[in-house]
């Protein structure tokens, strides 16, 4: 019996061509965040550059030895001293087989050891799979927020 690992690898601006191949699996994603089905190496360059600002871990997702995701996140926003997912994607050939479930348990696990007792994210009210998703795992809605001119659900757990 072959036992599949999921895995995180530091992303960053040298691995571009493998998180834009994740980002455009997911087109409709692309649509709703980006008003483009397709994003660019610029638009992977805006990305760095605003998580250098906001301090967040970039990782790559990988099961086995293939990239099937990304997750950027901080430990301690500056806005509310919380941690935040700012961004959790699967690529599209990968969903619906259980992979987004268990990456997120070894984030959540990463920032359970921190001694943290909640985690924060924000999903795009036009989302409806990702808030499923979400919910499922006990998050729950606090405020809604205009973000980018786009009404954004703001969710959180407590540990």
């Amino acid at each position: 019996m072959v036992v599949e690992m999921i895995t995180f690898e530091t992303n960053d601006i040298s691995k571009w061509q493998i998180e834009l191949e994740i980002m455009n699996s997911n087109s409709n994603y692309n649509l709703m965040s980006k008003n483009k089905n397709t994003i660019y190496f610029e638009d992977i360059q805006s990305e760095y550059e605003e998580s250098k600002k906001l301090n967040t871990t970039r990782l790559l997702i990988k099961k086995n030895k293939s990239y099937i995701g990304l997750v950027d996140y901080c430990l301690n926003n500056s806005s509310d001293n919380t941690p935040w997912i700012s961004l959790f994607v699967i690529h599209k050939q990968y969903q619906g087989a259980g992979n987004s479930l268990v990456a997120y348990e070894h984030i959540e696990n990463l920032i359970r050891q921190e001694q943290k007792e909640k985690l924060r994210l924000a999903v795009h009210k036009e989302n409806s799979r990702g808030i499923d998703f979400w919910s499922k795992l006990g998050f729950k809605k606090y405020k809604e927020v205009i973000f980018e001119d786009k009404p954004h659900l703001c969710l959180e757990k407590n540990f």
